[in-house]
């Protein structure tokens, strides 16, 4: 018939298939032969799975790597999983994964989990995705299922909008599964890099982390270090670093405080495998679950409105006299309470989370204790990851400034100081969410347009009767302006007291900010305030710029920052 499919004759009919079926039944029959599953009953199965993942869950990969963990004081991943996550929410995926390279001696290894604990749950209240990897499984190392195991939680965390905690006590890549590994590391970074921004990423680590998996940690938002034994960072570790340079010793380096003081790698050094999951959530209860969501709002018991007869005491009587600005924050904030972000760390600018009136921000804050709290290249970039982080997730940014200057001198421009300083601009030139200048006394030359140029890097910006406002300090400016003139002068008497009259003229018209403030021609000040009602007018600020809405000017792919 036209059209009709016709039927290839090698391939039996359904009624073919019947009585083959039916005649292999009538031949078994009394031969005691019969048809039995592939598999054992429902309950018989449940129970052989069961005995396994029992297996998985509660025995080791290795004996002998669990008493070296042991000796150095250091939990296992399922135990940092436990004291990460709610009782009893933790959920986890891909539990039966175990290595499938046999080659160069793999197959000896007892692989469970595939070395690293998976899945998500609820961290305070909030879901959270988390991967650890297992130390008693090949010293934590990464191969092919292991790191496909981390890139797919990193890629569920995206997918619905959560923050993801990694836990990372590892000896590197695995030797034995080199190339098998190197497709999952590559989708891990893609996958951290294009999620930069879109949801909060934590690293921990809490033991080694080595060669190209230290990529990984810096690619996210915060990096906690413990100080045990056995825990550091590297590109290359001692071993690697000595083949390959025949001579240099590196064990000495890359520990908490080392990535802490000197390199700027570490956001948060704590003492223990506990301190370094408390302070994790602790961060992640100012951050919001994604960049799509406000940040969380706690209730405070703390008046808004509260004075602070201190704050009119801790600055020194002498301009040119430091104090400690963590003395004014611990004044202004909610209960006293401030979560510093690598605070031995370019210590002339602090940065790190408070809450107003139950609020979180980030702060900015010179500190004079520090090089007069000056901005120099680390500060710069310290300063700046932090203002762009905040601005993504859209957390309010207060900056606290007496930031006298930039460094100068050959050394500080051999660092590149512009460059830096120019990162530091443009990130709050660009920021979008609300950000208020408080200037505490002295504000000069480039540190006005980074912190205080409103409506461009500030919304608000108030002063206290202390500010210094301009674009050189009475110093500089009367010893450039009025060189030739004091040089004239016979005796050192007169040219001082010459200098001393210029430098107040000066300080009058172009420095202080009673002068600054009348002139609503350059409007540089809202309002020259109380340092008492600091607290109060920065609450007042944030809740009126709770709704600031704001668009793209210059429709663009994306910008190309200083670098």
């Amino acid at each position: 018939m036209t059209g009709e499919k016709r039927k290839d004759p090698k391939t039996p009919s359904i009624d073919t298939t019947k009585e083959i079926t039916g005649l292999a039944k009538k031949k078994a029959k009394g031969k005691g032969i019969t048809f039995q599953p592939y598999t054992q009953d429902l309950r018989t199965r449940l129970a052989q799975v069961e005995e396994k993942r029992r297996k998985i869950t509660t025995t080791p990969g290795n004996e002998k790597l669990l008493a070296k963990h042991r000796e150095r004081g250091k939990l296992t991943a399922r135990e940092r999983l436990d004291l990460l996550f709610d009782n009893g929410t933790f959920v986890e995926h891909g539990v039966f994964a175990e290595s499938q390279i046999k080659d160069m001696g793999m197959d000896k290894y007892y692989t469970p989990a595939d070395g690293v604990v998976a899945g998500y749950g609820d961290v305070d209240g909030r879901t959270v995705c988390a991967y650890a990897t297992d130390y008693t499984v090949l010293a934590g190392s990464g191969g092919e299922g292991h790191q496909s195991k981390i890139a797919d939680t990193t890629e569920l965390a995206g997918k619905m909008r959560v923050p993801i905690i990694g836990l990372i006590d590892s000896a590197g890549a695995r030797l034995g599964e080199a190339a098998a590994c190197l497709k999952g590391w590559y989708r891990t970074y893609w996958l951290q890099s294009n999620l930069s921004g879109v949801i909060p990423q934590v690293t921990i680590i809490c033991g080694g982390c080595a060669a190209g998996q230290a990529y990984s940690p810096l690619l996210t938002d915060f990096i906690i270090m413990d100080r045990n034994e056995g825990t550091n960072m590297w590109l290359g570790g001692p071993r690697a670093t000595a083949a390959v340079t025949s001579a240099e010793d590196i064990s000495a380096i890359g520990g908490a405080d080392y990535h802490m003081r000197i390199s700027g790698s570490c956001h948060f050094a704590v003492d223990t495998d506990k301190d370094a999951i408390e302070t994790a959530k602790e961060i992640l209860s100012y951050i919001p679950s994604n960049n799509e969501e406000e940040p969380p709002h706690i209730e405070t018991k703390d008046d808004p409105c509260r004075r602070e007869e201190a704050l009119l005491d801790i600055l020194p009587a002498d301009p040119r006299r430091s104090y400690d600005m963590h003395d004014i924050i611990s004044l202004i904030v909610d209960d006293g309470k401030f979560v510093e972000v690598q605070e031995d760390y370019s210590q002339s600018s602090i940065v790190g989370f408070a809450r107003f009136d139950g609020y979180s921000c980030g702060i900015y804050a010179g500190n004079p204790a520090y090089i007069s709290g000056c901005l120099a290249p680390d500060p710069c970039d310290k300063v700046t990851r932090f203002v762009i982080f905040c601005d993504a997730f859209n957390i309010p940014i207060i900056y606290l400034v007496d930031t006298p200057a930039i460094t100068v001198g050959e050394e500080w421009e051999r660092a590149g100081n512009i460059r830096h300083c120019t990162k530091l601009l443009n990130a709050t030139m660009t920021a979008t969410v609300p950000k208020i200048g408080i200037l505490i006394r002295k504000a000069y030359g480039g540190t006005l347009p980074i912190f205080l140029a409103k409506p461009f890097s500030a919304d608000f910006v108030y002063s206290w009767p202390s500010g210094e406002y301009a674009p050189m300090g009475p110093d500089g400016a009367v010893a450039i302006i009025y060189d030739r003139q004091i040089r004239e002068l016979p005796t050192s008497e007169e040219r001082l007291a010459f200098a001393e009259a210029k430098k107040r003229e000066y300080f009058d018209l172009q420095v202080d900010v009673l002068r600054i403030a009348s002139n609503l021609r350059w409007d540089y000040i809202d309002d020259i305030i109380e340092p008492r009602h600091t607290r109060e007018v920065i609450i007042k600020a944030l809740r009126f710029a709770k709704n600031k809405r704001t668009r793209e000017h210059f429709p663009r792919k994306r910008g190309n920052p200083p670098v």
